[in-house]
Parts: structure tokens; C-alpha cells; sequence
């Protein structure tokens, strides 16, 4: 739903008795709001898997249901008017800043609630990519992390969605104790990985399919000692842990364990598509 009107006054109460005389309610900025223009991170899910319902959205630009097919924020949603990914990474850091207060304003403040976008690598580095909640929400391929807090405030993640995965060849074999999964770019290329889950298999295709495309997009050459940059487990991503040792690395999910030997090397790109892989497994 686009055009999302306000709640209204309903003089009947919640209960058909009537309210008490006593009413604040004209005092509140109630307008129709747009389902295209979240302000935060709730009506920025709710936006991306069409469950938009009023508050948290910016005003209607028309102010009148049926109008919103000449509208530009209409027009600019349907030409997928989003931010450029950076190429390289899989997956960016969005850091939440909050508005100032307008200097001088005492009960009413426009400033109030609001707030801007710092788009980050996953290591927390500048990007220099401007984006802001439209433009995310209008950004076709990528998709919404969880949200967490730490010392630097609000953020959540944003996974791209690799285009290259159909073309990725993931071939498969059940065993009593363990499934295996060879991880190749296509059929025909060198082998990129092998994951072997112990017990039962929770990967889904897709996120096997995204992990083998994002190892074979890496970039190639980086620092060997990236492998130190995985952390033991990433905010945002919960239940899942990281363990390293050697050219294996073990994934810890709740109580499914995985194992990963490398064919590629373990550099800057195949940490970051780790780091993706976690966030695809606990996104919603």
C-alpha cells in the first residue's frame, strides 16, 4: 500500500461509548503519508516487503488517494531511482544519524525523529556512497539486514544480491554424518570452496548460490592476514559464530556447526563474503 491515510477521528472511541471530552488529539501532526518514503528502519522493512501502514513515513505529496500515478516519488520507485552499489563488496554498513536539533525551537521541532544515512564497508570505512532511506528502499538487488546498536549508535547491514549466482554451480552429496557442498563460479571453473555441514543441512540454494558468486566476484590479490578481520561473531548477525584456524574456518550456528576449506585464498574478499553469508543466514 502507497498512499497511506491518516488515522482519523473516530468520535465513537475505541469502544463505541465515546471519548472523554478532554481530547489532545488536534494537537498532533496526523497527515496521509507516502509508503514510498520511510524515515527509519521499521517503515524501511515495512516498505521493502509491502507492509506499510501509517507513522513512521513522510507526507503524502498529493494529500489524496488515487493520485499517486503522476507523482515523481512514484515515478522515481518505479525507475528503481536507487544509490549505486560500490563494486567490490557485498555487503555495507548503514550508520543511522540523527538529525540536530534546529537551533532555537522550543515544543515543535521539524528536525525532531529525523535522520540521514552514512553508508560504510562492513569494517566500518568510509565509502563515500550517498545514499538516504528513499534511495535505499528504491535500490533494486539488495537486501535488508538486522538492526543493532553499539558505541557509534544505530545501524544495520545491507546485502547485495549477486546477479552472477545463477550462473554459480553447487554440487552437492549426502552422507550419513555430514552433507558436502563444492562451491564453483560456474561449471567448468576451479573449485572455490568446500563446506561440509555436520548433522542437518540448514543452507538454503540461494544462499549457497550468493556465497559461491560473491567468492568468485572477489577481488583478487589483498592481504593474506585478513583472515584476522573475521571477527568471532558479527553485530547484527545472531547465533552465528566464526572460528579460524589455519586455511578452515568454522561457522557456528545455533547448534548446527559447518566446516569451510578454502581453495581461494583467505584475503580481504573471502572475509567480506563471509561476513555477507552470516547476514543472508539471520536476514528476514
Amino acid at each position: 500500500m502507497i498512499f497511506l491515510p491518516d488515522p482519523g477521528y473516530g468520535p465513537g472511541g475505541p469502544d463505541g461509548q465515546g471519548w472523554n471530552r478532554l481530547s489532545l488529539n488536534a494537537h498532533f501532526d496526523t497527515r496521509h503519508q507516502c509508503g514510498l518514503l520511510p524515515q527509519n528502519y521499521v517503515a524501511l522493512w515495512e516498505s521493502m516487503t509491502g507492509r506499510q501502514a501509517w507513522g513512521g513515513f513522510a507526507r503524502c505529496r498529493r494529500l489524496a488517494p488515487g493520485r499517486c500515478g503522476d507523482c515523481r516519488v512514484q515515478q522515481l520507485h518505479l525507475a528503481r531511482d536507487g544509490f549505486d552499489w560500490p563494486t567490490g563488496t557485498p555487503l555495507l554498513l548503514a550508520r543511522v544519524r540523527p538529525l540536530p536539533r534546529t537551533p532555537g525551537s522550543m515544543f515543535f521541532d521539524l528536525a525532531a525523529g529525523l535522520s540521514e544515512l552514512e553508508l560504510m564497508s562492513w569494517v566500518g570505512e568510509p565509502t563515500g556512497v550517498e545514499a538516504d532511506w528513499r534511495t535505499v528502499r528504491n535500490s533494486a538487488g539488495l537486501r535488508l539486514g538486522r538492526r543493532f546498536w553499539d558505541e557509534d549508535g544505530e545501524a544495520f547491514w545491507l546485502v547485495r544480491h549477486n546477479s552472477s549466482a545463477s550462473s554459480t554451480a553447487v554440487r552437492t552429496r549426502t552422507y550419513r554424518a555430514c552433507t558436502r557442498h563444492a562451491l564453483y563460479g560456474s561449471d567448468g571453473q576451479l573449485r572455490l570452496a568446500v563446506l561440509t555441514c555436520y548433522g542437518r543441512c540448514t543452507h538454503s540454494s540461494y544462499a549457497l548460490e550468493q556465497l559461491a558468486a560473491d567468492l568468485a566476484d572477489r577481488a583478487p590479490g589483498g592481504s593474506a592476514a585478513a583472515a584476522a578481520d573475521l571477527p568471532e561473531q558479527l553485530p547484527g548477525a545472531p547465533g552465528v559464530a566464526f572460528e579460524q584456524e589455519g586455511h578452515r574456518t568454522t561457522v557456528h550456528r545455533h547448534d548446527h556447526t559447518a566446516d569451510f576449506s578454502w581453495d581461494v585464498p583467505i584475503d580481504a574478499g573471502t572475509v567480506a563474503a563471509m561476513a555477507a553469508h552470516a547476514v543472508r543466514l539471520t536476514s528476514t
